[in-house]
C-alpha cells in the first residue's frame, strides 16, 4: 500500500515535538508513527498520521512547513532476514531506498514504510507485491 509521510525539517529547539504533536492534536489528527532526529542544528521529524491532508493543514497553521511524501508500506514476517529479503529485491532492480521507517509490530508481523525516489514508487510497489 502507498501511504503519505509528513516530513518537517526545521531548526531544533526544546519543545519542538510538543508543539508539533499539540498542533496535530488540535487538528484532531492522530499520530500513527513518529521518528525524530537532530542533524547539526536542525531537526528532521517524520510522521505517519491518521489523515495526511488534515495533518498538513494543522501543521501549516501552526507555522511548520511539512512536506508530504509517498511511501510504500509493506508487511514482513517478524523474523530475521525478512527486511533483507525486501531490500535485496529492490537493490537487484536498481531501486534505492531513501528512508526506512518501522511502523509497528504485532502478531508475528512487522509493518515497515520504505521511501524511494518518486520515479521509482510504482516500480517498488510492483517489486514488493508479495509484501503488500
Amino acid at each position: 500500500m502507498i501511504m503519505k509521510e509528513l516530513v518537517i525539517v526545521t531548526k531544533d529547539r526544546v519543545g519542538l515535538l510538543a508543539d508539533i504533536s499539540e498542533a496535530l492534536g488540535k487538528g484532531k489528527v492522530n499520530i500513527e508513527s513518529v521518528s525524530a532526529d537532530v542533524v547539526g542544528k536542525n531537526a528532521v521529524v517524520r510522521l505517519m498520521v491518521s489523515d495526511d491532508k488534515k495533518g498538513n493543514v494543522a501543521l501549516t497553521k501552526a507555522g511548520f512547513k511539512p512536506v508530504s511524501e509517498d511511501t510504500v508500506v509493506i508487511t514482513l514476517d517478524d523474523r530475521p532476514g525478512e527486511l533483507s529479503r525486501a531490500a535485496r529485491i529492490l537493490s537487484e532492480a536498481g531501486v534505492g531506498m531513501t528512508n526506512v521507517f518501522h511502523l509497528s509490530k504485532e502478531k508475528g508481523k512487522a509493518l515497515v514504510a520504505l521511501r524511494v525516489q518518486p520515479e521509482d514508487l510504482m516500480k517498488a510497489k510492483k517489486l514488493l507485491k508479495e509484501f503488500l
